[in-house]
This record gives C-alpha cells, structure tokens and sequence, in this order.
C-alpha cells in the first residue's frame, strides 16, 4: 500500500481534478518534418499514436528546431565536448564556447554581465531571489509567469499591479515605503498581448525603480534584427536593467540566460542556488545556440519573422469573418481563444484532436477560472492553408457546440487581470 496515497489521499485529489476537466497528463508526441517538403524546418507537424496532428501547440516559433544547420552544430558539439558538462559552472568551469556564446549575447544586449541557465523558469527565480536577499520591494505584474509570482511572495514588500496597467503601477511606486525592482514580462504567455515598456521605462527613471523584463516569448522572434521586444517596441536595452530570455522558444533548444550589470550578475554567481548548485547546460546546446542566433541575425531569420507575421494577420482575418467574437487581439504568434468554462475546453480541443489539430487547453490554476483557453501558437513551420484550416476547423467545431446548447456565449472582453481590488494590491 502506497504510504503517501494512504496519508496525503493523493488520489482523491486526482480524482476531483478529473471530475472538474483540470487533471492534466502529458501527450505522448513527436515533432517530425513536414513529409512534402523534407528540407522545410520546424515543428508543422506533431505525431501521436492516432497519427500526424498539424502542431499549434508549440513556442517553436520560428520552426528551427529541426533545422538542418543547427542539428550539424549540436552534431559537432556533441563530437567536441560530450554529451554533457559534469557540475556546475563554478565547480568544472565554462568551456569556451558557452563563453563564446555569452559573449554573443552581450554584443546583442550592450550588458556586461551574462550568465547561462538550464530553464527560463530556473533564471527568474534566481533573479527574483537575487533581489530578495537584497531586501527589495517588488512591484509585479498581476499576470507575470510562475516562474516570478512563485518568488514573489518571499518578498519582503510585495505589490502586484493591473495586467499592463502602468497608471496602478505609479500609484503603487508613489507610497512605496522602500527601494525595490519592477517585474514585467515582454509577451506574456498566456495572452500574447506585450507589456508597455516606454510607459514602463519611464516610470523606472521617475522613481529609480530597477526593471527586470522577462522577455521567453519575444527573444529571437520580435524585432527588425529579432533581439526581441526592446528591438520590437524600439526601447533599446539600456535602460532595462536585467533582461532574461531563452533559448527553448525561437531558437528551438533549451536553456536561458539573464544579462546586466556586472556587479549583478558577480553578486548572482555568489549567491544564486539555482546557479551555484545546477549543472550548466551542456556545451553542444551552446553551439547550437550560436548557430539559431546565426540564422535569426541573417535574412533567413528576417524571412521566417515576416512569414510569421503575415501568418497571424492572416489568421486574424480569417477569424474576424469566422468568429468574431472569439477573435483574439495579440499581435503575436500567441493567439488565445478564451473559452471560459473548462469542461467546454477540452470538449473542444478533442473535437479539434479528432480534426487533425493539436492546440494546447490551458485551465486553471494556469490562468484565472472562467478564462479557459485554447492557446493557439503559430510559427514559421506553418503554410497558409493551415492558417484557414485552423480557423475553419475552430468555427465549425464552436458553432456545433452551440447550436447543440453547450457552447455558451464568449466570456466578457474584460481581460482576467483588469480587475484587482485594493485588497489585492499589496499581498
């Protein structure tokens, strides 16, 4: 008999949750190239045991995953350096091209101080510790990831501020009794939508506030040179004191890194336990990495983000004509279809499954109840005719659910972090 089942009931927790639609088990699938067309990189396709799926599920938003050019660099790296690094970085040291690649991304951020991280979600909350044991305030944004409101709450002051809200925020800023830092990310992951940054930056000079800008789903995406948003939103990173962004998103690998001051990033390699204690990354992905940037730099990544961003406006279109009340309003490749309720959800994303779609289904606790969503993502890798299938596909499958009386209406347009109460403001 299972101790912890017997003690903690375990498994009567699993069982509400699946009563409620909000049990979550990992698919079982395989990104593979597109069989037409062999040489086209990305992840078009997803194959499960039902068989090939058309893959709007993943943050592989330039379709490099599978490009030709970066599985030789990882090939070479592998040959060079092994398949993994030993310990961490302080016990077994950097190779030279984890210091090539940091090099690189202090070109690109005109910081001082890089330093690599196996996980988005490891780099924050480093960063967030990082200035908790430096006894500052944090002022964060209300729908900021995880990764960051996990941190949050050992805050010594914590404020959190309206979804994008920049006039709650100098309110906040105004009565606050102490220094602290500014928490913010670039796209946000659930929305698509991005944060105001000149609002933002601006208010960091008027009260000497620190910006720390989490920016996974803008790196190697946004931007004329595709340096992200403060490329995109033309702010430049001067002025944004800590910037993470990672690798496991356009660049199609895995890893992060968070660039800034020197004497910052020194005080992290002394004290940050997510960076102390973690093996580094091993060096192949570094190569790799190196290479993503290569092409992300060059004119093919300026072909893949403009084909992208002719593919969302097309789906927009197409959505605006279909269904216009579902259509989403992020200019990213992260186009949410806010369901509601989560049992009508997954309903939903089977009926898509059966169709030959793969969308990821995001329920509570991931974002707020009655904001069940479809969380569409386009990339690279996809062709126009999946952009309309995807759409047709979407309002045939809704339509049906609500001439048989169970799609319901589509939520109100007010976004599920608009609202906090003055209660809420400082927890």
């Amino acid at each position: 008999m299972s101790l912890i089942k017997n003690i903690f009931h375990t498994g009567e927790i699993l069982k509400d949750l699946e009563k409620q639609e909000l049990l979550r088990k990992c698919p079982v699938t395989a990104r593979i190239r597109d069989n037409q067309d062999p040489g086209k990189s990305g992840s078009r396709f997803a194959m499960t045991g039902s068989g090939p799926l058309l893959n709007f599920a993943s943050n592989d938003y330039l379709g490099l995953s599978t490009h030709p050019a970066i599985i030789r660099a990882i090939g070479e790296g592998l040959e060079k350096y092994g398949a993994g690094s030993g310990a961490s970085p302080l016990v077994t040291g950097l190779s030279p091209v984890h210091e090539e690649l940091m090099e690189r991304l202090r070109a690109i951020t005109g910081k001082e101080g890089v330093l690599l991280f196996s996980a988005g979600f490891s780099a924050n909350q480093a960063l967030m510790k990082a200035f908790m044991t430096l006894n500052a305030g944090l002022f964060l944004d209300r729908l900021s990831h995880a990764s960051m409101q996990d941190m949050a709450f050992y805050a010594k002051r914590l404020s959190r501020f309206r979804h994008n809200d920049a006039a709650h925020l100098e309110k906040l800023l105004r009565k606050a009794p102490g220094p602290g830092v500014i928490a913010t990310e670039g796209v946000f992951s659930m929305d698509g939508d991005q944060a105001p940054l000149k609002k933002l930056l601006s208010l960091r000079e008027q009260y000497r506030t620190p910006l720390i800008l989490d920016d996974a789903h803008g790196f190697g995406v946004l931007g004329r040179q595709g340096y992200g948003s403060p490329d995109f939103q033309e702010t430049g990173f001067q002025n944004i004191d800590v910037y993470m962004g990672t690798f496991s998103k356009a660049l199609g690998l895995s890893g992060a890194f968070a660039a800034g001051d020197r004497d910052f990033t020194d005080f992290m390699v002394n004290t940050s336990r997510e960076y102390i204690y973690s093996t580094m990354a091993p060096a192949f992905l570094a190569q790799g990495a190196l290479k993503a940037l290569d092409i992300i730099e060059g004119s093919e990544g300026a072909e893949l983000r403009s084909h992208l961003k002719a593919l969302v406006s097309r789906f927009q279109n197409a959505m605006k004509s279909l269904l216009p009340e579902r259509c989403p309003g992020s200019e990213t490749a992260i186009q949410p279809i806010i369901i509601g309720d989560a049992g009508m959800l997954m309903r939903i994303a089977r009926e898509l499954k059966t169709a030959g779609i793969l969308t990821g289904s995001i329920r509570p606790p991931t974002v707020p109840r009655g904001s069940a969503r479809l969380r569409i993502t386009l990339t690279a890798a996809h062709r126009e005719e999946d952009a309309d299938f995807l759409a047709e596909k979407l309002h045939q499958v809704i339509r049906k659910l609500q001439q048989e009386g169970l799609g319901g209406q589509a939520p109100a347009e007010q976004h599920p972090g608009a609202a906090l109460s003055d209660r809420e403001e400082n927890l």
